[in-house]
């Protein structure tokens, strides 16, 4: 139709759409039809295969918890997610390419995201990438070798390199949710009382341990740092109160450190 020609193909030529193309005087331009396109519901079948995709993950991560074998755990996670991001891609295909790859993407950098911060189950080449300790601990046992204390720089859940890079994440995030909003209100704020609880503490870690400053992870310490700019830079005052405190206090390595070492003096026995 010559009156539709500026619409595209996938809006439905519906009683509405030629009732509001046929009178744009009264109701606009195309955007008007624009809208009422996008307004339709999804396609049964769409609906259809996101539910199928959160049953295969539901499905998986109960199988999960029916084996005690890290490589059984592993094939599972990746089996149950990735078919869980091709479904719900699928399930977009209706929105056109850019839907699709918005979909998968976020479930897949969900999916890697939490692997390497809370599972020993990304392994590349035989080479293991985890922030926790804990979890190369559990596959070093997997595979039968005794597993190494852990090394003194270390947190209690991740190497310093880790734990900073995601402390810098943290800030940036506070720092755009403060920043941004026109308004604030209370989920503005959650963010930052999180960076402003770690920030502290940390420090306390770090002066107690008598390690210098940000653990010698300077690269994202100095990003943390600007980043901390928008918050009046109270999380750097925070952290240097924190060590100051740390460095009056006797030296500890923390409680982490004491039961990793005792466990691995029974693992060697």
């Amino acid at each position: 139709m010559a009156g539709l020609s500026g619409l595209p193909p996938e809006i439905p030529v519906t009683p509405l759409v030629l009732h509001l193309a046929a009178r744009p005087g009264e109701n606009g331009d195309v955007s008007h039809v624009l809208a009422a396109g996008a307004a339709q519901p999804a396609p049964a079948w769409s609906t259809a295969l996101l539910a199928l995709a959160g049953l295969w993950w539901l499905g998986f991560f109960i199988a999960s918890f029916r084996t005690k074998e890290l490589r059984v755990e592993r094939r599972l996670y990746w089996f149950g997610h990735g078919g869980a991001a091709v479904l719900a891609g699928l399930a977009l295909s209706h929105r056109g390419w850019q839907a699709v790859l918005g979909g998968m993407g976020l479930v897949v950098f969900v999916t890697l995201l939490y692997a390497v911060l809370r599972t020993p189950y990304l392994k590349i080449g035989g080479r293991l990438i985890s922030a926790s300790d804990s979890d190369r601990r559990r596959d070093e046992r997997d595979r039968g070798i005794a597993p190494r204390p852990p090394a003194l720089e270390n947190y209690s859940t991740s190497t310093p390199g880790a734990f900073w890079w995601i402390l810098l994440s943290l800030t940036v995030l506070s720092a755009i949710c403060v920043a941004l909003p026109p308004h604030l209100d209370w989920r503005s704020w959650v963010g930052l009382a999180l960076v402003g609880f770690m920030a502290p503490a940390v420090g306390v870690l770090d002066g107690r341990g008598r390690f210098p400053v940000a653990r010698g992870q300077w690269v994202p310490a100095v990003l943390a740092a600007l980043a901390s700019i928008p918050l009046y830079g109270v999380p750097v005052v925070l952290y240097a109160a924190g060590y100051l405190l740390g460095r009056r206090l006797s030296v500890s390595y923390g409680w982490y450190h004491d039961r990793a070492g005792r466990h691995a003096k029974r693992d060697v026995e």
